[in-house]
This record gives C-alpha cells, structure tokens and sequence, in this order.
C-alpha cells in the first residue's frame, strides 16, 4: 500500500456535523476527500466523545475506515500512532489531516504528494494557503523515528496536548534530521489567519459562507486561489462573530496616565460601574451569541476599582462548559492586586478549565519614569512590579509586564525587555511590547516607530472584536467610543455586530471613513 489517510476525530464539534454544505456536513466532505487518496482511512477517536455515535453512523457502511481509540491524545501518542497503522498496513506514507476541514483541495494534495515522492521527502507541508486546504504527508520511517524522539529527546513537546501543528512542533525541536519539502502559495494568504476547519462557531460560520458566496458566484471549490480570493473579499467570511470582548465595568482610573484618554478628561461613558446585575446579563448574551470568546473587563477603565471587580471576574469564568470556552483577559495598573482575589480567581479558573491572562502596565525600569508616564508618585511603581510576581504565582506563563513604547521611555525599552525576557524574571520570561495608540489623532503624537504594513488589510477590530461600554452601549469599536450602534442591554447583539459588518464591508473595499483613514490600529491583533 503506498499511501493510506489519517484523519484526528477525537474532538470534533457538533459544528462538523451542521449539514452547512448543501446535503453534506464538514466531515462528510472530509470524508469523501480521503476516499480519493488513501486505499485504507484511519480514524483517530475518542469513543466517549459526545460526537462518538455521529462518527460512527457516518462511517458505518464504509468498508475503507477503521478505528483507533483513546481517551486523551498527546503529540507523543498522536505521532506514535501513525507510525503503528502505517506499519499495520504497510503503507509508505501517511496523508494526515484534522477530519473537521470542509475545503480540503484534491489538486493541492496531488501537488504534494507528487512532490513528496520526487523529491524522496520524509515530511512535506503546505506554506501561504489558508489553514485546511492541503494536509500533512509523513514518511512511515520518519514517524518511526519521530514517535521514538517525542518519547525521549523531544519528550517536553511530546507530552503537551495535541494541536494541528503536532508533527511539526515535535519535529522542529530537531528539524535538521529531516528531509522537509514544502507547498508554497502562489499567493501568501497568512496575514489573513484564516481557518477553514469547524471546531467552533466562528471557523463553522466563516466555512458556511464561504461555501454559500462561492455558490452565488459561481466559484469552483476545488480551485484554491480562486476560493481564497473569494474568502478575502467577503466581510461574512471575514467577519462571523466576535472572538474579543472588551467590556467597561469601570469608568475610573487611579491614575491619569499619559496614553490613556483620561489624561485629556475624556471618558466615554459617564456612568462609573456598570452593575453585577448587567455585567451578567450581558455576559450571557455573549456566551449564547459566540460560544467561545475572550473577555477583557478593562476597557477604559481600571477594572480592579470596581466594587464587584472579583465577582465580575469569577462570573466570566463561570461561563465554561464543555460547549463554550470563555477566557478571561484583564488588564490593569497592578495596584489593588492582593492575594486572595488572584487566588480566588485561579481556584474558579481551575474548577472550570478556563485560562485567566493579566496583563500588569509597567511601562519602565525606573520609578521617576513610571511617575512621569502615569502622574503619580514614585510609591506606586513598586507596587505595579510587586504584583507581577504575586500574580506569577497562581498564574504561571500568563502574566505579561507590559510596555507601552513611545517617545517618552523609549530610551528604556532595551533594558525593559532584557530584564523581563530572562526566565528567572518575576514572569518567567512573559512580557507585551504595546504599540502606542493615539485614538486616532486624538492623543498626543508619541510614537516612536511605524509599524504599519505597506498594504493595509482590513481592519483586525472589525472583524473580531466588539466594545461595550459601562452604560451596555456597543461603539463602532475601541478607537470610535463616540459611535454607538446599539446597546445590549435593551438591543440584539446580532443586530450592533452586522452594523460592525457593513464597516468592515468598506474596508474590504478601501473604503475608509475619515476616522478609519487616521487609525494606526487596523493591524494590531488582540488576544
């Protein structure tokens, strides 16, 4: 046997079984398109998943599949795995691919593994093209050697988790023992960090319509360029849900820092907290709208000041369950920190397998220049560095010191970095490099350097992130708090989201508003 297919199954989402692609569901097509590559198909599992009798009844008539079970999948027992099936039935490669990715093309894997063969290659991938259209192929040797290297010298990365970059992530820890060749895209469609694949809401939705927009166009789904051209210039494919939330919860700030809107008496919303009992009604409505998301408290506004600060927090995490994943991201000057609220905090996160992110303003080696940037006294720079490591100590790897570079300290940016950078650092190493944003000219011009692509994409805000304010009033977004399209405690949340669509439909156009014309922050990322 010269090829045989393995598709990961262990995790699928109720979302691949959606019949989102005319009669057919996403794995369904998966499917149908290792039929036409593999004389054997093997499906990794877990048979106690809630998906299980789905899988089963899908693939029950076919005589091509068979079964392999486990409770919980590492990289290690994933790679060890493919080599044990591909001795099983003696094939010479192994074509691997997650079974939730509708789009999986028949000429790219063609192309690679053609050139797989030619060039006598022991692991071949695909480079530039949207995630989900081209899979893995795997030399039976190599995952021999690979399975035994993930259960010694590369035995740190082999016990972690299994993601869709396993093969490589094991592999790269000794990348110059392969013989690795690569696809790579006419087109480098990387920047726009799509993800053709149905594991959550937002990817089923961006698939669904991207089949839908390549029916009414008439696209050919099994020409690649054509369909991620399609993808890049259509707002419903870019935009689905909102992946990021920055919710106000308070309006105050201990200090008026520099590059804060405070420091020009400027507040959005006049109304100091936002209530615990809106705070919850609108964390609902987010966790039915998106099933999965990051939350922020800390929109304009420093969220520890809030006199539920902890009970907000707790409630975020409250949202998991094993059909939503809700993390939560709080930013903050670091300085009514205390050890009981980390520690509450971390017990519900624990309970609950959610991640909790903090990410602490410190903006400076020295205490005159901390004082300067955020107008206090000098006092206060201790205690935003002394909750660094108290945070550490519930939250190790996720808390973040973070730097706002700008004209003003910029001259303290090397040490800053190379003393948070080291491990034996109160973060372990973990730091955020912030660029400066001026609201768009609203701010004082104090960026030190242009960061900025030479082809602006449509805007990252746009089509994920969604601002509400303390009043529950939802702004076109973070840069345009004077903007309001909705409110979601008297509105849809569905209806505030397609105003934020019809922007970003502009933009995809190179449309731009006067405000949008001026904004230096279509490109940052959030969590």
């Amino acid at each position: 046997m010269k090829n045989l297919v393995v598709l990961y199954g262990a995790e699928l989402s109720l979302h691949a079984f959606e019949k989102s692609f005319g009669s057919q569901n996403a794995f369904q097509r998966v499917l149908d398109w290792a039929a036409l590559f593999g004389e054997k198909i093997v499906l990794f599992v877990n048979d106690s998943s809630p998906v299980f009798s789905q899988i089963s009844a899908t693939v029950s008539q076919n005589p091509k599949v068979d079964f392999i079970t486990h409770e919980v999948w590492s990289k290690s027992l994933f790679i060890s795995e493919i080599s044990s099936v591909l001795k099983k039935y003696g094939a010479a490669n192994a074509i691997v691919s997650y079974a939730d990715t509708p789009f999986l093309n028949k000429k790219l894997t063609e192309e690679l593994l053609d050139m797989h063969t030619k060039y006598s290659a022991e692991y071949s991938f695909a480079d530039g093209f949207p995630y989900g259209l081209v899979p893995e192929v795997i030399e039976a040797g190599t995952a021999a050697i690979l399975s035994e290297l993930s259960k010694d010298t590369l035995k740190s990365e082999g016990e972690k988790p299994l993601d869709r970059e396993a093969i490589f992530s094991v592999m790269k820890g000794d990348i110059n023992s392969f013989e690795i060749e690569t696809l790579i895209s006419d087109v480098d469609y990387r920047l726009l960090r799509f993800n053709f694949e149905s594991s959550t809401k937002i990817n089923a939705l961006s698939c669904k319509n991207l089949f839908d927009a390549a029916r009414r166009q008439k696209i050919d789904l099994e020409d690649p360029y054509a369909l991620s051209d399609l993808a890049s210039k259509t707002a419903s494919v870019c935009q689905t849900i909102p992946a990021f939330y920055n919710i106000q919860i308070s309006s105050k700030y201990a200090h008026k820092c520099s590059y804060s809107l405070s420091s020009i008496g400027m507040n959005p919303c006049p109304k100091e907290f936002m209530p615990l009992s809106d705070i919850k009604k609108i964390l609902a409505r987010i966790r039915d709208f998106s099933e999965n998301a990051v939350i922020s408290l800390s929109a304009f506004g420093e969220p520890l000041l809030h006199p539920d600060f902890l009970e907000a927090a707790l409630e975020v995490i409250n949202q998991n369950d094993e059909n939503h994943k809700i993390s939560l991201l709080i930013e903050t000057d670091g300085l009514l920190v205390t050890e009981e609220i980390s520690q509450k905090i971390s017990a519900q996160a624990s309970s609950k397998n959610a991640e909790v992110n903090w990410i602490v303003f410190i903006d400076a080696v020295e205490k005159s220049m901390y004082a300067n940037i955020h107008g206090c006294g000098d006092s206060d720079f201790e205690k935003a560095l002394a909750s660094v490591p108290l945070l550490e100590k519930s939250f190790p790897h996720h808390v973040y010191p973070q730097f706002m570079r700008m004209k003003t300290n910029e001259a303290q940016l090397e040490a800053f970095y190379r003393f948070w950078k080291e491990k034996s650092s109160p973060s372990q190493g973990e730091l955020i490099i912030q660029k400066y944003n001026s609201f768009c000219g609203i701010l004082p011009d104090l960026k030190s350097a242009d960061l900025s692509p030479v082809n602006r994409l449509p805007c990252w805000h746009l089509r994920r992130d969604m601002t509400i304010l303390s009043d529950g009033t939802v702004p076109l977004c973070f840069q345009h708090p004077e903007t309001p399209l909705g409110n979601l405690l008297s509105g849809d949340i569905g209806k505030a989201w397609s105003s934020i669509m019809e922007m970003l439909a502009r933009h995809i156009n190179k449309n731009y508003t006067a405000e949008c014309e001026a904004c230096d922050e279509s490109y940052t990322f959030n969590f």
